[in-house]
């Protein structure tokens, strides 16, 4: 939660002109509330002699060029044809529009990448006929529609014309960002709907009535639309024009909930007024204290300005606006800190905050503890965007995963010449391992400065290792890090992200790790010579669990009938070849050797991969207890399937202590073909630091991972809780607390369409799915584990619950407890719900952070076979609790690809209770 002084001076901010630069806080706090409690009011309402539709700034028209808005030639790309078509910018709806035989356009906001020059060499050496230089008049435009990735190549006459495409398509995507991350002004959002679906004719009845439809407005039936229409035009014309219709949409939007909430909190006080706001935000927000309002007398300055604004009542319209600002946040990252650090926390104390030298920073979170005490983003087979046997390897996973903040990926490296990345004994496609790490390098600081880990799995011979250490150090430089195989220090901690920043480290299993040695006299970082190991990686591949209980190799010709019982978009389409031989894309693996005695037929490691091998060691899991020591550096991976027998088998407070100093990873089973995820929640609840998971696969687990991740400023590194991580704070994980987390579903505003309309039935019947997502917690529970409520509190009254009755509290195993509302019928516009839900659930050691609620707006189904219940939601939102603001707040909701809609929340009141 944001310091209550920056919260109320951020509310305060949202009803004042913006001043140059603000006196101290001590000075203004309260002076500043009161000042601008009546701003909204005093704003001049736009003249009627305006007929075309403006905005509070002119950010979008800025932005792109007149030549651009109306239009200019490019040769759009494909693999079948070239064709010269006309392209436009249109900064009013935030499109990029194309005349082919039919309008097509592509949303701003669904772009996910625009490249060029270099950033674009494998598409272009693709398309590029030999002889042409097209570097610089090429783009690459990556965009999503219905969930699936796309791509659009377009070639312009100049560089010039391309440069000018690429910068306006570039400060418009920053238009539209800043809109949907609400730090634009209200005004300005306000402006950018009512371009986007003005006609620029004027509307009659008949285009409301159309209008209407489109967005999903349910007035029609009994008359409202008719009376709406009516009332907003003044002239009593047969059309609307651009000031009727501005006065129509905001009839059209009205709240009708906020107007019941604003009655409410007035309702003993008669208006809303400094200390009715004060009161609203400290005891339904939980935002603000009495102590950072004291002061409520401006200065002399203050007074003297032109822009004061003597004290006044807050508006609804301005309460309305406040409550979907920015000043308002759903999502704030909770940042823990031990008592120590509490305590003595200031700007130099060297556990605050590092803001690093570049200008990044960790968002909050110390960044010098050792990588083992935080969670770290990681990625499942990355190179694949598919299916796990049939899916196609591409350099796009990589891409997608960087710029996401992912902080560990994988390769799998196999034979070629040069070496390539796939999947061993699948009919997934190739990939060169130099491409692999060009675009590794390329992406690896985009989107967080702190370290980067490949995690490989090689199936090499001695001398194409070398090749592969070749390619590494010639790719990646001085990023990489290495140190003498020989004479190499020991390592007692590992060194934080902080100090790694910018650098690549090279996770692979070492085979000449003793088995029985603990590695503390060895040399090469904890590594003693002695009988090699099997070579695959069992402990770092699902490839024994593919391949049967009994390690028998799936036949080409069952892997084939697994192709062909694929579906979906992320399947690779290519033919199978026959079945009498391997096809192209079959890599077999290194045969599995079943004896000490077949032992010189494994081969050994190179001695140029050694250096590579210096904080991420790998090594086989060999049970965590007194007998079995591992060095700082050495980390071990299990599989899901390992991993919950582990857990379950009372192991947990093991591998907590194993955590605290050593990086352990996790990664799907086997038998998940199609890519699905588990849930990684019980997994990061036992300590464990990388949490592979399928990012080309959306669901649930991978929303949680992404919920995770979206704190500390996605840098992809979270600090774990201090129960997991610091020895000193054990006892809390003896500590058990229950909570029932209560929410209002108020309404929600402009929910997208269903993908098929017309399965709908021509209606949108929405409801609100809730989940609350717990850990496993049953390995941290035993006869001496302490059930109790943080002292000094009390237990609220329940709610009453509109819903389903409130189901047994979550005690052991992991749970995840969903509720949903009643269907409002044929209103996706603005539907109202105001029902409230009541889930309980248990906290162990305070991990507050690891219980995650998701909110999805789904199509009803009811009445009519229920099918549709099953379909994709229109809309979700997944955030960890801990971070999920208390009160009143709107929540931003995205598309399945977790991308934002422009307008479209969900107006809730949350609270967090203790029983």
């Amino acid at each position: 939660m944001p310091e209550p002084s920056r919260m109320l001076r951020r509310a305060a901010n949202l009803m004042s002109p913006t001043t140059d630069r603000p006196p101290p806080l001590s000075r203004r706090l309260g002076a500043s509330i009161r000042r601008r409690l009546g701003r909204i009011g005093h704003t001049k309402s736009a003249s009627s002699e305006d007929t075309t539709p403006r905005s509070s700034s002119s950010s979008a028209d800025d932005a792109v060029p007149k030549i651009l808005q109306d239009g200019i030639f490019l040769t759009k790309i494909s693999t079948k044809k070239q064709r010269k078509l006309l392209f436009r910018l249109d900064p009013g709806s935030g499109q990029l529009i194309w005349e082919s035989k039919v309008r097509k356009y592509i949303p701003i906001e669904a772009v996910k990448e625009l490249r060029t020059g270099s950033d674009a060499k494998n598409y272009r050496e693709q398309f590029q006929p030999p002889n042409e230089d097209y570097d610089d008049r090429w783009l690459t435009v990556i965009y999503i529609v219905d969930s699936t990735y796309k791509t659009m190549h377009l070639l312009a006459p100049t560089k010039e014309v391309m440069a000018m495409w690429t910068t306006a398509l570039r400060r418009l995507y920053a238009v539209q960002t800043e809109l949907m991350s609400g730090l634009g002004q209200g005004e300005m959002l306000e402006a950018v709907w009512e371009r986007h679906y003005w006609n620029g004719r004027g509307f009659t009845f008949e285009d409301v009535e159309h209008l209407c439809k489109r967005l999903n407005v349910s007035h029609a039936e009994d008359g409202g639309l008719k009376r709406l229409f009516q009332q907003a035009n003044s002239c009593n014309h047969e059309r609307l024009d651009f000031e009727d219709f501005r006065r129509f949409v905001k009839f059209l939007k009205a709240r009708p909930d906020i107007d019941r909430l604003y009655k409410k909190l007035i309702k003993k006080q008669g208006s809303f007024d400094f200390e009715v706001f004060q009161k609203f935000m400290r005891e339904a927000q939980r935002a603000l204290f009495d102590t950072y309002t004291s002061d409520t007398v401006p200065t002399n300055a203050e007074a003297c300005s032109s822009s004061y604004i003597p004290p006044a009542t807050i508006s609804l319209e301005s309460f309305a606006s406040f409550l979907v600002s920015a000043d308002n946040p759903a999502f704030v990252d909770c940042v823990e800190k031990t008592p120590h650090e509490e305590r003595h926390h200031h700007p130099h104390h060297p556990t605050s905050p590092v803001k690093d030298e570049d200008g990044a920073s960790g968002g909050g979170h110390d960044m010098t503890r050792p990588l083992s005490e935080y969670y770290i983003s990681s990625s499942h087979n990355t190179y694949l965007v598919g299916h796990q046997l049939v899916g196609e390897s591409t350099v796009e996973g990589y891409v997608r995963a960087l710029q996401a903040g992912c902080r560990c990926v994988e390769i799998d490296i196999h034979p070629g010449n040069p070496p390539l990345i796939t999947h061993g004994n699948t009919l997934t496609s190739k990939l060169s391992l130099r491409k692999v790490c060009e675009v590794i390098d390329q992406y690896a600081f985009v989107a967080s400065p702190y370290p980067l880990i490949i995690s490989a799995e090689i199936h090499c011979s001695p001398a194409q290792q070398d090749m592969v250490v070749d390619i590494m150090l010639s790719v990646f430089g001085d990023k990489l890090v290495r140190a003498p195989a020989d004479g190499r220090p020991p390592i007692g901690a590992l060194p934080s992200p902080h100090e790694l920043r910018g650098t690549i480290l090279l996770k692979a299993k070492n085979l000449y790790v003793s088995r029985e040695g603990d590695g503390s006299a060895a040399g090469a970082g904890g590594m003693a010579v002695g009988e090699a190991g099997s070579w695959t990686s069992a402990e770092s591949t699902e490839e024994g669990e593919v391949n049967g209980r009994e390690g028998r190799s799936l036949s080409v010709p069952a892997i084939q009938r697994v192709r062909s019982r694929s579906r979906g978009p992320s399947v690779s389409t290519s033919t199978a070849t026959s079945e009498s031989s391997p096809p192209s894309s079959y890599t077999p693996l290194a045969p599995r050797h079943a004896s000490s005695s077949d032992s010189t037929k494994t081969p050994k490691m190179s001695a140029a991969l050694l250096p590579l091998l210096v904080y991420t060691v790998g090594v086989k899991y060999r049970g965590i207890n007194k007998k079995e020591v591992y060095a700082p550096q050495h980390m071990f991976s299990l599989s899901e399937n390992t991993a919950n027998k582990l857990l379950q088998g009372g192991a947990v407070l093991d591998v907590v202590k194993h955590t605290r100093g050593h990086l352990v990873r996790m990664y799907p089973k086997g038998m998940r073909l199609r890519s699905s995820n588990y849930l990684p929640h019980s997994y990061w609840a036992a300590g464990a630091q990388l949490v592979a998971i399928n990012w080309q696969t959306l669901d649930l687990g991978y929303m949680m991972n992404h919920a995770m991740f979206a704190r500390n400023g996605g840098s992809g590194y979270v600090l774990k809780p201090r129960a997991l991580r610091l020895a000193s704070q054990k006892e809390l994980l003896a500590r058990r607390t229950e909570h029932v987390f209560e929410v209002g579903i108020i309404s929600a505003q402009q929910l997208p369409p269903p993908k098929d309309p017309s399965a709908a039935g021509g209606t949108v019947d929405p409801y609100v799915e809730v989940s609350v997502h717990v850990p496993d917690w049953s390995g941290f529970l035993h006869p001496s584990a302490s059930t109790s409520s943080p002292s000094g509190t009390s237990s609220s009254p329940p709610l009453n619950t509109i819903a389903l009755p409130s189901p047994p509290t979550p005690t052991s195993a992991s749970a995840s407890v969903t509720y949903r509302t009643s269907a409002v019928k044929n209103n996706g516009f603005n539907p109202v719900w105001e029902e409230r839900l009541r889930i309980p659930f248990a906290v162990v050691g305070d991990m507050m952070e690891l219980v995650f609620v998701r909110f999805a707006v789904r199509q009803d189904g009811g009445g009519k076979g229920g099918g549709r219940d099953e379909e994709e939601p229109l809309a979700v939102y997944c955030a960890s609790l801990a971070c999920l603001q208390q009160g009143y707040r709107h929540l931003p909701l995205h598309d399945t690809q977790l991308s934002q809609y422009m307008f479209s929340t969900l107006f809730v009141k949350i609270a967090v209770r203790d029983l």
